[in-house]
């Protein structure tokens, strides 16, 4: 039977009249309502201790502790429920309230109850054996970033044009100029309104309209959260730290410049108008100059940086700014000459014979002075120009060292002609014979007559140094120039176009000897010089090499005189007598880097030379994550091989060390190579791959031919350290097994100190970790796809050549875990030295680097590859050093000369 809608109104109206006529006891009253007392009373007694308004961050982590207690208010534990599931800050701080690390008014509790005194002293002895030990440096930025949201950061809203905002989850307030912001408070303009905000350090931001942004600041610098539309800064130039603008998508950071973020719907576009930008998205470091323009999403395309800039009130001075500093970029690649590639050497075939160490250096001085007399001729032509110049520069005292220093590079370089050698001999029994240097002249009596300048400076002024002597004849002593006995300083010998100098007076006549009787040196004959010749051949750019079969040797003879003369025989067995030569090369061809090292030996190679596989396969990457941050990997022939190399050395270097091990394994029936090595693959992986605090995620990976056979062997090596352990009146290890689908996990605990190793076989490999929760990460990341070899930072690595494996490679991303504990250190320096606490900031800012090797037949090559491409400097690049801390580096410098 259905209930009709009359039938349905009328008992609602019955229920209802009775609910009104129902009498309630006075004494039910009065008890419910001493109950709704005595709740409010205590949630007033709890929040009055916490905060009576929540106004932000700050008061958000001050309830923390009343929350966890459980006293909290129902409204206020919904709050604060409701904050930190949107607030990654107040998330971690929860998270580590939770696991005993309170906020400061928790900590400010703790300091009353009857403990506290015990606890601090404790406190105070951990954090003094922490400063000994250097973590409490390392500690800081975290502790920092922790409570940052409780310090007292203002900003001002400077000018406005229209209404502008303040933002919270309960209310929309108006901001008259004048009023200040703080910490994480959220700061809108409506449509067509826009407005100026000075942040503390003197820096500005320039918004436009429906733009909405908030700040925070901890130890790594003061951070800009741009929740839309667009911005235009002006970073302040003498920031100690950068200055960070985060979007949904991208981290952009600066010191000391112009530029924009524009933050939608599709991505965000960053531009840049004054100075040097680094762009963080997609797991890639970006870095623009003047004019550049990168947006996060190929949806958003590219405009016109005057066209992203144009609603700005200072758009008309942007826009001449941007066009001229672009102009003067262009113009410097296009018409500064730069050093080319060097297709022969004059000076290689009178390197003495006993050369064993050359390094060749390309005289860069020519496009370093072109560079900044251009720079100097537009600026003084365009008025742009010349007030960023004076902006950047910010004195004329600065202005004048920086004209110096050119001024000498430029008046140096120009004598000298396309390269500049220096070389390390050995004589005939393999004594070091010192240093020697050679170069060309362009104008030889000028450049004589620039040196006696500079000698006579140096004098003038008592500078200390070596003294410098120029020799009319090296043959005669006597000729020496202003001190006739001298016999220490530096030796130089100039004849026709060529500049001979070194530190020993013998290296300057023995070298002047083959000029002036016009004989090449036997160095020509070397396989040295062979090499060194091919390098030219293929066009030379900076070059560093060394003869490591001559250095070998000589390191031999002086090891036979030692007591132990077996080291030749060892060194024999490891494959060191079969190496040749090492040549490190950085140079730019066609616009691409061509940076690489190459180790080369014998055709038929033994020892270490033998060991590397050619490149292969690495399916041991598979088990590594997208965001590790180091990982090494490579790829070996025969493992069983390495075995018998280290063994045959250690029997001819060490005969009864090589006894006791064979007595050992005999004694406890355990075979190195047969029950270690011969199971084993070729391809071995470690990474550091997760949290790295409070303890390192590391990871280990290697191929496994006969996992039974392994396992056997781990299983009897522990049986018989088990048993030593238990006349040490130790428990030893204890294994354990489990098994979750369809792998087997085993894990190796100690039981004395607690340390536990964690591993499993799968698809040919062991997988080890200190947890098994790792182990299985690393399952599910090959069985997924989503690997290292997926990561964009990884791939972003990847050189570019014929090649489709590696030998070897060496992988790191750890700016992202370094760059906060390099930052912390920097600013835990103060008062020392500023191009320390510089260089440990920058250690923050590292990109994504691999560094890999090749084996083939007769050498190895490494090189290194970042995502900021070559190493070579371009007239363009000078800009770099303008509006960045470079600059600062010169100024010092020339102040301290």
């Amino acid at each position: 039977m259905k209930l009709r809608d009359k039938d349905a109104n009328r008992i609602l109206d019955e229920v209802t009249a009775a609910i009104r006529t129902e009498k309630l006891d006075d004494s039910v009253v009065e008890a419910a309502a001493g109950r709704v007392w005595a709740r409010i009373g205590r949630a007033e007694a709890t929040e009055a201790v916490a905060v009576e308004r929540i106004r932000g961050c700050a008061d958000f982590e001050k309830l923390i502790p009343a929350y966890l207690a459980g006293s909290l208010s129902e409204a206020r534990a919904l709050l604060v429920e409701d904050h930190t599931r949107e607030c990654l800050s107040c998330r971690k701080a929860l998270k580590q309230a939770r696991s005993g690390n309170q906020t400061a008014s928790g900590l400010e509790q703790l300091r009353t109850s009857p403990t506290s005194s015990r606890r601090a002293a404790v406190l105070k002895w951990a954090i003094a054996a922490l400063l000994l030990i250097g973590a409490g440096l390392m500690a800081a930025p975290f502790v920092e970033r922790f409570f940052s949201s409780v310090k007292t950061l203002q900003a001002v809203v400077q000018a406005a044009d229209g209404p502008v905002y303040r933002v919270s989850d309960a209310q929309i307030s108006a901001i008259a100029v004048g009023e200040t912001i703080r910490a994480g408070e959220s700061i809108r303009t409506p449509k067509e309104s826009g407005a100026v905000v000075r942040l503390p350090d003197g820096s500005l931001v320039e918004m436009s309209q429906r733009c909405e942004f908030s700040l925070t600041e901890n130890s790594q610098g003061l951070t800009l959260h741009l929740a839309r539309g667009n911005i235009i800064v002006q970073a302040a130039k003498q920031r100690s730290r950068p200055l960070y603008v985060r979007t949904a998508d991208c981290l952009v950071s600066v010191t000391g410049t112009i530029f924009s973020v524009n933050s939608g719907t599709k991505g965000s576009r960053v531009s840049v108008i004054e100075g040097q930008v680094y762009v963080d998205f997609a797991g890639q470091k970006h870095i623009l100059l003047p004019g550049d323009q990168i947006t996060t999403r190929e949806s958003l395309s590219r405009v016109q940086v005057s066209e992203e800039i144009g609603w700005s009130r200072e758009a008309a001075r942007y826009r001449k700014l941007i066009a001229e500093l672009a102009a003067l970029r262009k113009e410097l690649d296009e018409k500064v000459t730069r050093p080319g590639l060097r297709y022969e050497s004059h000076l290689l075939s009178l390197v003495p014979e006993g050369t064993v160490f050359y390094v060749a250096l390309p005289n860069l001085s020519a496009t370093l002075s072109e560079s900044y007399q251009l720079i100097q001729e537009r600026v003084e032509q365009n008025p742009v120009l010349k007030q960023w110049w004076e902006k950047e520069l910010a004195g004329a005292r600065n202005e004048s060292k920086l004209q110096e220093i050119f001024g000498k590079i430029r008046e140096f370089g120009q004598y000298l002609g396309p390269e500049i050698l220096l070389t390390a001999q050995m004589g005939v029994r393999g004594e070091p014979e010192g240093l020697l240097i050679l170069a060309e002249l362009n104008n030889p009596s000028g450049f004589r007559f620039y040196l006696e300048q500079q000698i006579q400076n140096l004098k003038a002024g008592s500078k200390k140094g070596p003294a410098v002597h120029i020799l009319d004849n090296p043959s005669q002593v006597a000729s020496l120039s202003g001190a006739p006995q001298a016999r220490d300083g530096l030796f130089v010998w100039l004849h026709d176009n060529l500049l001979l100098a070194a530190p020993k007076l013998e290296s300057v006549q023995q070298a002047a000897r083959r000029v002036e009787v016009d004989q090449v040196s036997r160095f020509a004959e070397t396989p040295f010089y062979a090499r060194l010749a091919e390098l030219y051949r293929e066009g030379a750019g900076l070059i560093v090499a060394a003869d490591l079969e001559r250095m070998i040797a000589y390191g031999l003879r002086q090891s036979a005189k030692a007591p132990n003369a077996n080291a030749a025989g060892a060194a024999e067995q490891l494959g060191l007598l079969n190496l040749k030569h090492f040549i490190l090369e950085l140079k730019e061809s066609q616009g691409k880097p061509h940076n690489r090292a190459v180790l080369t030996f014998n055709e038929q190679p033994r020892g270490i030379t033998n060991w590397l596989a050619a490149p292969g396969p690495m399916g041991a990457l598979q088990f590594i994550s997208p965001d590790a941050n180091v990982v090494a990997a490579f790829v070996i022939k025969e493992p069983a091989a390495v075995v018998d190399d280290l063994l045959a050395s250690l029997k001819t270097l060490n005969p009864q060390l090589w006894q006791q091990l064979k007595d050992f394994e005999a004694q406890h029936g355990i075979d190195i190579k047969r029950d270690l090595a011969t199971p084993l693959g070729g391809e071995f992986a470690f990474a550091l791959d997760g949290p790295v605090l409070p303890a390192p995620s590391w990871k280990l990976v290697f191929e496994v031919y006969d996992s039974a056979h392994l396992q056997q062997s781990f299983e009897r090596i522990v049986q018989e350290l088990n048993q030593w352990a238990a006349l040490q009146g130790k428990a030893g290890l204890r294994w354990e097994q489990t098994e979750v689908d369809g792998h087997v996990f085993y894990a190796l605990k100690s039981v004395d100190f607690g340390a536990e190793l964690h591993y499993t076989y799968t698809s040919g490999y062991l997988v080890a970790a200190p947890s098994r929760a790792l182990v299985e990460r690393a399952i599910r990341y090959r069985e997924s796809g989503s690997t290292l070899l997926d990561s964009p930072q990884f791939i972003a690595t990847l050189p570019e050549d014929k090649q489709a494996n590696f030998s070897a490679l060496l992988y790191q991303n750890l700016g992202s875990v370094v760059g906060p504990i390099a930052r912390g250190i920097g600013n835990a320096t103060r008062g020392g030295d500023n191009e320390a606490r510089q260089m440990l900031r920058s250690i923050g800012s590292m990109s994504a680097t691999l560094a890999y090797a090749y084996a083939l037949n007769d050498r190895i090559i490494f090189s290194v590859n970042n995502e900021e491409g070559p190493f070579g400097l371009t007239p363009a690049n000078l800009l770099r050093l303008i509006g960045s801390p470079g600059i600062e580096h010169i100024m010092r410098g020339a102040q301290h000369r």
